[in-house]
């Protein structure tokens, strides 16, 4: 049943305890900001249909135990780390408003207060409305923001094709064993001694030097058919194990006709029947297949290796006392960044704190992202893909160049009228329904053969409609324009504040444990993720209220505290 927070303090909280002396640089620590002005963030409402309205025990306040999970990652803790911390730590009494009493918390109660945030999205709530107040509280200027992806591990080892092979039968067999032991005579009992010992731990199958590996995979290849083939039909195929099982076959390897079955000679299967299978070229294999048997949704990237990858929004302007991170998502690895931008812009306008200006890298720059993002009213800023004409000589002899559709003011949005370099407005905005980035203008037959520019102008009459046209891909404009500002050196003083996101990227692996999770499991990194990216955010919150604090000509000479 869920129930708030009383607002109400008690005498008996440990920093009353204190002696004088102590209570006073008590009250210049983190954890006196964190207590007044970072836990009050957190707005227990927002996770009330997470329990039961009217029945049941009431929950532990949501305030404290997210205060303890977001305290858990701003300092990178274990959970036995974190709760020995809320037993003993004053600092961590002050911070979350505890008496000594009150400052204990079973593990258990952790645990299923982050299985209520996988069901119910709270990882994203917490973190987006968390993330609202602290920017307003700070006064956050939205409208800069730079974008970039930074790839992660989940709890999982780094697996070989022998070893993946090997590890998902075992994992099988275990599963077997444990929950349908009545079926363990369909498996061979060759087959299962090269994965399991009798007391059921694993073999060092898959330890084998290059050129044995090679001819093991053939046979782990052919194991992985029989044990599908077997208990096809059987109550093993509700196992989850059993379905990692299909999935391997199907990517893995390649399926003939039963008569065309073979087994190696000498292998160590040799006897056990022939097997229709073939396994496919490393190259064959999707970057999407299964990585690993204990986390599914890792996917493989060329360029980075198996994990996730982590978008990761912040605000990115100078006059800001800190920079705050406004958007974060967990994407599979084999996926690509220009999938991103649009999709990323949608949300935060959601939230109405859509930048004006995004600033990111070369991959999310695609002229459709850059024409879409201008639609939603945001201007992507990137590097153009590519090599391009270079347009440094047409830049300083622009008097003598032709012109190009390149140099019309279009607005995407068609708010405002087109405008030619001359300054004559369009008289009609013409849209190509199958291919709305085509668009044709029309200026009048008069205006045009007047014009002093006519002669380099790229717009041609139409004997059918009487007026000159100017056929146009918004796209191709939009690269161009692009080029142009990037041969002109304009665009690198302009860009040059993209690059600041690399050190938040750098922030979250080192000092939060981005980089490698404790968990695995698509659910429970998109949580954590979100809980790094809330304390990472909290923690930037209170040191610059602090440095704040400590700035003021009474305090002059105080040092700032150091937080973490």
């Amino acid at each position: 049943m869920f129930r708030e927070r009383s607002p109400q303090g008690s005498l008996f909280q440990s920093a009353f305890l204190f002696p004088e002396e102590k209570f006073r640089r008590l009250e210049k620590s983190w954890a006196e900001m964190f207590q007044a002005r970072a836990l009050p963030l957190i707005d227990e409402k927002c996770f009330a249909e997470m329990y039961c309205e009217d029945n049941g025990r009431p929950n532990r306040a949501v305030q404290i135990v997210l205060g303890v999970l977001v305290l858990k990652d701003m300092f990178n803790l274990t959970d036995e780390e974190a709760l020995e911390n809320l037993e003993f730590n004053l600092l961590w009494h002050h911070a979350l408003r505890l008496t000594l009493e009150e400052a204990h918390l079973p593990q258990k109660t952790l645990h299923n207060f982050r299985c209520r945030l996988m069901a119910h999205d709270g990882g994203r709530v917490a973190f987006c409305e968390t993330t609202d107040r602290i920017l307003q509280a700070l006064a956050i200027r939205t409208g800069r923001q730079r974008l970039d992806s930074t790839h992660i591990m989940s709890n999982i080892a780094a697996l070989t094709r022998l070893g993946l092979f090997c590890e998902t039968i075992r994992l099988f067999l275990q599963a077997l064993r444990r929950k349908h032991p009545e079926l363990r005579h369909l498996v061979p009992a060759g087959l299962a001694g090269r994965y399991l010992k009798e007391e059921g731990e694993a073999t060092s199958y898959e330890d084998a030097r290059s050129d044995a590996a090679r001819q093991r995979l053939g046979v782990c290849a052919r194991d992985l058919y029989r044990l599908v083939d077997r208990l096809r039909g059987t109550a093993a195929e509700g196992l989850e194990e059993y379905r990692l099982l299909e999935r391997l076959l199907r990517e893995q390897c390649d399926i003939g006709e039963k008569e065309d079955g073979w087994t190696g000679e000498g292998d160590d299967d040799a006897g056990e029947g022939s097997v229709p299978i073939t396994l496919k070229d490393p190259k064959q294999v999707r970057p999407d297949s299964l990585q690993s048997p204990h986390d599914a949704q890792v996917t493989y990237s060329g360029h980075k290796g198996k994990g996730y990858e982590v978008q990761v929004a912040e605000t990115c302007d100078k006059e800001n006392p800190t920079q705050i991170i406004t958007h974060v998502e967990v994407t599979p690895s084999s996926g690509s960044d220009v999938e991103v931008p649009v999709p990323l812009i949608d949300a935060l306008a959601e939230r109405d704190v859509q930048p004006n200006e995004l600033f990111a890298d070369t991959t999310y720059g695609s002229g459709r992202n850059a024409i879409e993002a201008e639609l939603w009213g945001t201007e992507l800023v990137s590097p153009v893909a590519g090599s391009g004409t270079n347009k440094t000589e047409e830049a300083e002899n622009d008097t003598h160049r032709d012109l190009t559709a390149a140099d019309f003011q279009i607005d995407v949005a068609a708010d405002k009228p087109a405008v030619c370099p001359a300054g004559h407005e369009a008289m009609e905005e013409y849209e190509e329904c199958a291919a709305p980035e085509r668009l044709e203008l029309r200026f009048a037959r008069a205006t045009c053969e007047a014009c002093s520019l006519r002669r380099r102008c790229p717009v041609k009459f139409s004997r059918k409609l009487g007026v000159y046209v100017l056929e146009t891909d918004l796209i191709k404009v939009n690269i161009e324009r692009r080029r142009r500002a990037e041969a002109s050196g304009e665009f690198r003083r302009r860009y040059a504040v993209r690059a600041g996101i690399e050190g938040t990227n750098s922030e979250l692996k080192r000092a939060h444990g981005l980089g490698h999770l404790r968990v695995r499991g698509g659910h429970r990194v998109r949580l954590a993720v979100y809980l790094k990216a809330l304390a990472c955010n909290i923690k930037r919150m209170v040191r610059a209220l602090l440095a704040e604090k400590f700035r003021r000509p009474c305090v002059a000479e105080t040092p700032v505290p150091a937080l973490g």
